[in-house]
């Protein structure tokens, strides 16, 4: 039964990743296409986790009111209307419409994940599972890359994201028939709460003594990683070494195999090690250092650009050890809304790095609409300025020890 609820659970996530980093191979052809801007094609691609980040408090609220099993299989299928405004986008504005459709479609799947698997296992097992769940996000990151390149080069972007709208459909029928909240079967205990008394366990949340520092980590540790895939990996390799659409594919998904193997490694760093909190900082510092020589050398080699932004990839799975020291901070009663309400520090911070981001290389856009070998230096060099800048305030969280 746990496998049949995971395997659910983790394609609903793969979808979700999918959705995220869509935009990281085609955005030089939709730039084109739709004579969109870098600034502007930043916010097309913030649009999402901006609006993921202000429907995660509502939707933690929907994951413990409500259940994550009913909130996700419904809100699925949202992404059908997605799809179909972003296929049918004339400019930036409509295909910005549609991720925000698709954003609010896919808002409570990883958290009421998290949430459901914590009901189904024991703590020090938590981290595993949802390393197979980052794992599954992993393939759909890969699913961007060649796949969607070949994909695209057959029917068309639009096309493409007609077929889409099928799985949105594939997700919300496989988590409402493969998965419960719990083994028991009975209703979670929340879904009796009050409207006052949900309300109440916000506030408590809100009140949260580390909900500042743990926001910090989440605003920049899994949004540089999805800065790099989901918007700048294609135009970076398009712009300074002057790759195919098919050939930034390869790399991407280079990028994206790794970072599943890394996944389910790190999933059960946290019981090797016996902490999480040195996990997620020890981590977050390779990625620092993996792109620190993109931000030095702007004429780096291919083949060295390629390790560096394979490495910063391959620890990316780290913020499931940080979902899983979130979780472990809450009581079950609060669970959904504790998760949900961190997490939306994540999707701000994507929503932030994807527009500042936008925003420096709008300003060494040349004539033709590429941008200069700086351009990107400064884009790593900024990202790794936040990622610093998140850890210190990490640094106060207590830690958790995931073993019995």
């Amino acid at each position: 039964m746990i496998a049949r609820v995971t395997l659910c659970l983790a394609f609903g996530f793969a979808v979700s990743m999918f959705f995220r980093g869509a935009n990281g191979v085609i955005a030089p052809e939709l730039m084109a296409e739709l004579q969109i801007a870098p600034a502007r094609m930043g916010l097309v691609t913030g649009a999402f986790f901006l609006t993921f980040g202000l429907a995660m408090i509502p939707g933690g609220l929907a994951l413990d009111r409500f259940g994550p099993r009913r909130t996700i299989a419904s809100l699925s299928l949202l992404g059908v209307l997605g799809c179909a405004i972003f296929a049918t986008a004339t400019d930036w504005i409509g295909l910005a419409i549609g991720r925000v459709v698709l954003a609010v479609a896919c808002v409570c799947i990883l958290m009421g994940s998290v949430a459901t698997l914590s009901r189904w296992v024991k703590p020090s097992e938590l981290g595993t599972y949802v390393g197979y769940i980052s794992a599954a996000g992993a393939i759909g990151n890969m699913l961007t890359a060649t796949p969607m390149a070949l994909l695209v080069q057959w029917i068309g972007w639009r096309g493409a994201y007609w077929v889409f709208a099928s799985l949105c459909v594939m997700v919300s029928a496989a988590v409402w028939f493969g998965v419960r909240d719990q083994r028991s079967g009975e209703p979670l205990a929340s879904t009796r709460e009050t409207p006052r008394e949900v309300w109440a366990g916000l506030r408590e949340v809100l009140r949260f003594r580390y909900l500042l520092p743990f926001m910090m980590a989440q605003a920049v540790i899994y949004p540089t990683a999805v800065t790099i895939t989901g918007l700048w990996v294609g135009p970076y390799l398009a712009d300074v070494y002057g790759l195919s659409p098919t050939a930034r594919g390869n790399v991407l998904l280079l990028m994206t195999a790794i970072g599943l193997v890394g996944s389910l490694v790190i999933g059960r760093m946290d019981t090797w090690f016996n902490t999480r909190k040195g996990v997620v900082i020890g981590l977050a510092l390779i990625t620092v250092a993996s792109l620190l020589p993109l931000a030095l050398w702007g004429a780096a080699p291919l083949w060295l650009a390629t390790v560096c932004l394979c490495v910063a990839i391959g620890v990316a799975g780290v913020v499931s050890v940080l979902h899983t020291h979130v979780r472990a901070s809450f009581p079950e009663r609060i669970a959904g809304r504790g998760l949900s309400t961190i997490n939306a520090a994540n999707m701000g911070g994507a929503f932030v790095l994807s527009a500042s981001t936008g925003a420096i290389v709008d300003q060494f856009r040349g004539a033709s609409g590429a941008a200069p070998p700086l351009a990107y230096q400064l884009v790593f060099a900024f990202l790794i300025a936040a990622l610093l800048i998140g850890l210190l305030f990490y640094r106060r969280v207590p830690d958790v020890r995931p073993r019995p």
